[in-house]
């Protein structure tokens, strides 16, 4: 058949442009797929007062409205399509994404990518929005929430990296260098230093107005010349250190193709040499198997995190919230302090509470949990049934600005002692050092109260949920729809990237459901 008459029979006119006829019924196409009714469901059901006014009543209409894109962004995600190309790509050539069109032009990738820099303000109030449908549902129950983070790589250059420890040295050297330039006092600050080395410049500045500068091999400069260029660099380094500093804040490092990125140590090596990579933390609140809340961090701790994360999340859960389900790299005494005065129940393993139950913990006389202690008087004793005295109590401020006391025990009976080794391990045979012990009572009675909670019947069925569901999540996020790298910098773009795929996960996850006939909450119990 040539290219005429295949044209002729195989394409219509419609509105000025070619289409091509089909020659099934497409009806049949969406029977098993509910999916695609579901999703309009659900967006109708949010309040989206807010995107929509966004969107100014003047100019030029988009496109397509924000309703609409919404629900092709969400269902999209859940079939794991990330990027705008296959985005734009799935819309042109997808009939499910034909049916949520409703007869509107296929939007192109500058026009995904615009909607979903414009949803950055509201994606955290949709993913709510979201969560109340499930809960007015009967879908999920918001008194037992599961915490857990991982690591994703950032869309960034794994080896263009600043690091705080390099620009400070870098400084510093530099500042010894113009203190000895100009014999200053060795404990000049920093910024009296680069005002000096400035008012140095204004001055050899108007007199090289005077001198013409020459470049080039076997030309001799001036010592004017030569101050100007000295003075100037000098300025020009201190600049850059100072902006390499401010951007890091109390980060240890940054991307410079992504200034929100730290670099941090990832499970996924591709050089299988211990590497680091920019990343993110991502942390997942989830229950039911559906994700509650979602929050982004520099930090690579996840110990630094949950309260940070239960501030913006307790807000739109008020009175909801009991049980917060945790493992232990969450264990601090700031996060329990801000659980215990927010009166929600910390379910979070001590990070002992495998060592602990092993004999080489139980037989090692250095720990404190194996020591007498008195408390009528506030000692403890020894193998050597010597006295732990109480000396004093420190105050340590942490980054935060959270301040934690520790009473700070100490024996002065040491030397010569036959347990010194075994006691005492960082001692040397030539200087013994007395031993101390440092304890934190409010961490203690806190601590105790969570590894009770853990280990009753209703702990145990907790901490059962959490390994499936909010490790699973990652499962579904990372093998199941393959997200592993982040296709958008900064941290604002990359939150509404993760939201629009836990949408997405929700929205698999409750299509399920809807099929198999499960309207109950899904909640794991141990085996009799």
């Amino acid at each position: 058949m040539n290219t005429k008459s295949f044209y002729q029979n195989k394409l219509t006119l419609n509105r000025s442009v070619l289409q091509l006829s089909l020659n099934f019924n497409t009806q049949t196409c969406f029977d098993d797929d509910g999916k695609v009714g579901l999703v309009q469901d659900l967006v109708e059901r949010m309040d989206l007062n807010k995107l929509i006014k966004s969107y100014s009543n003047l100019g030029r209409k988009p496109a397509v409205d924000p309703i609409t894109m919404l629900q092709v962004l969400i269902y999209c995600y859940s079939e794991g399509k990330f990027s705008s190309r296959e985005i734009e790509k799935f819309c042109k050539f997808d009939l499910r994404a034909k049916y949520l069109l409703n007869g509107k032009k296929a939007p192109d990738h500058t026009t995904i990518n615009r909607y979903r820099k414009r949803l950055e303000p509201f994606i955290e109030e949709i993913l709510s929005e979201n969560t109340k449908i499930l809960v007015e549902d009967g879908h999920i129950d918001l008194s037992s929430i599961y915490i857990d983070g991982t690591k994703v790589e950032a869309y960034a250059n794994r080896y263009t990296f600043v690091w705080k420890k390099a620009m400070l040295k870098y400084q510093e050297n530099l500042r010894i260098k113009i203190i000895n330039h100009f014999n200053l006092d060795f404990k000049t600050p920093l910024k009296t230093v680069k005002s000096r080395v400035e008012q140095e410049f204004e001055s050899v500045k108007k007199d090289a107005k005077n001198i013409e500068f020459i470049h080039g091999r076997g030309k001799r400069k001036t010592q004017i010349q030569r101050d100007f260029e000295t003075y100037e660099s000098w300025i020009n380094k201190l600049e850059e250190y100072e902006n390499h500093l401010n951007i890091m804040g109390e980060r240890n490092s940054y991307s410079k193709t992504d200034h929100d990125a730290t670099f941090m140590r990832m499970k996924e090596d591709h050089m299988k040499n211990g590497q680091l990579k920019p990343a993110y933390n991502i942390q997942l609140a989830s229950t039911g198997q559906f994700v509650v809340g979602v929050y982004g961090s520099h930090h690579p701790s996840d110990m630094h995190t949950l309260a940070l994360f239960l501030r913006k999340l307790s807000p739109k859960y008020k009175e909801k919230l009991d049980k917060i389900v945790c493992d232990s790299g969450y264990e601090s005494i700031e996060n329990y302090t801000y659980l215990k005065e927010h009166n929600l129940r910390a379910f979070i393993k001590p990070s002992n509470y495998e060592i602990s139950k092993t004999r080489k913990f139980k037989k090692d006389i250095s720990k404190r949990e194996n020591m007498i202690y008195d408390e009528d008087n506030d000692y403890y004793i020894c193998a050597n049934n010597k006295k732990l005295i109480r000396q004093k109590d420190r105050v340590y401020t942490r980054k935060s600005g959270f301040k934690e006391v520790q009473r700070v025990y100490r024996c002065f009976e040491c030397n010569n002692c036959p347990y010194q080794k075994q006691c005492n391990k960082y001692s040397k045979k030539d200087n013994p050092q007395t031993k101390s012990l440092r304890y934190n009572e409010e961490f203690n009675k806190l601590r105790l109260e969570s590894y009770e909670n853990i280990t009753s019947e209703e702990g145990i069925d907790e901490r059962l949920n959490r390994s499936i569901q909010a490790e699973g999540m990652f499962s579904k996020m990372k093998e199941g729809l393959e997200y592993d790298r982040f296709r958008h910098r900064g941290l604002k773009g990359v939150l509404c990237d993760i939201n629009l795929l836990v949408l997405g996960i929700n929205l698999n996850k409750l299509h399920k459901k809807l099929l198999n006939n499960q309207y109950e909450i899904i909640k794991y119990t141990k085996a009799a």
